[in-house]
């Protein structure tokens, strides 16, 4: 049988959704859970989104295998009695066994939440403090140019010898204003490592005047590796839907 489950979490106090050695990662928690109500040591789960330290997800899916069938609704309910606060199951569903978490994802849905106002200490963690003065016409312009098809290796940190192809495909870009609150809404087919992050501290440094739309050009018409990028906190980061 094979499950698909959809969860949501806060990342503040996770080195990220994979495993890794040097921390607790979401898939850490999630696992031991499986393995308490599988009684199997070795179960593991695919994810379809690796999201880095202090990212939080709304929609983040996986999937595992086991010859066991259990109810959706009851192992959902089972999961979650294992789960910290900080993590919760959202839907368990049985697909078939062509369903891949990872591989059939058709594209991403990410939000950033910049607190454009005072620092707020209820923010912390959750949204990008942020102490400039914003043209917000500037980078609502600029964000046009991310949307179609383009090769996006100057806008993230994956390296080109473990992934050649740095070309995705971005179907929405929306800047929201509300009061003090500045979201940045992005729909795309994939995201590079940290390529989020690097397409909203761009804008933020180009709506701060430390750049102009004529550098993100430059960006996207001479893509390198070797000029700094800013990679803004992941506290502001959601990965908001998943779509198959």
């Amino acid at each position: 049988m094979r499950y698909k489950v959809t969860v949501a979490y806060d990342g503040r106090a996770y080195v990220g959704f994979q495993s890794q050695i040097n921390g607790l990662a979401i898939q850490d928690v999630i696992e031991k859970g499986l393995r308490k109500i599988f009684n199997q040591d070795d179960l593991r789960i695919v994810m379809a989104s690796r999201t880095d330290k202090g990212v939080h997800a709304r929609d983040q899916v996986f999937h595992f295998d086991h010859e066991k069938v259990i109810e959706p609704a009851r192992l959902k309910m089972a999961i979650n009695t294992f789960m910290p606060n900080d993590i919760h199951i959202l839907k368990v569903e049985h697909v078939d066994s062509s369903f891949h978490a990872r591989y059939l994802v058709k594209n991403k849905t990410y939000e950033y939440l910049v607190n454009l106002g005072e620092y707020d200490v209820f923010l912390n963690g959750y949204a990008y403090q942020c102490y400039y003065k914003l043209d917000i016409e500037k980078m609502i312009e600029a964000s046009k140019l991310f949307l179609g098809t383009h090769d996006f290796t100057s806008f993230n940190t994956s390296p080109k010898d473990l992934y050649p192809n740095q070309v995705r495909t971005i179907y929405e870009f929306e800047i929201r204003k509300d009061g003090d609150r500045l979201t940045f809404h992005i729909k795309g087919d994939g995201f590079l490592r940290h390529m989020v992050r690097i397409i909203v501290g761009t804008l933020i440094e180009l709506g701060r005047g430390k750049k102009n739309i004529s550098d993100v050009k430059e960006m996207f018409d001479h893509p390198t590796k070797s000029k700094r990028r800013y990679n803004i906190d992941g506290a502001g980061l959601y990965l908001m839907k998943i779509e198959y």
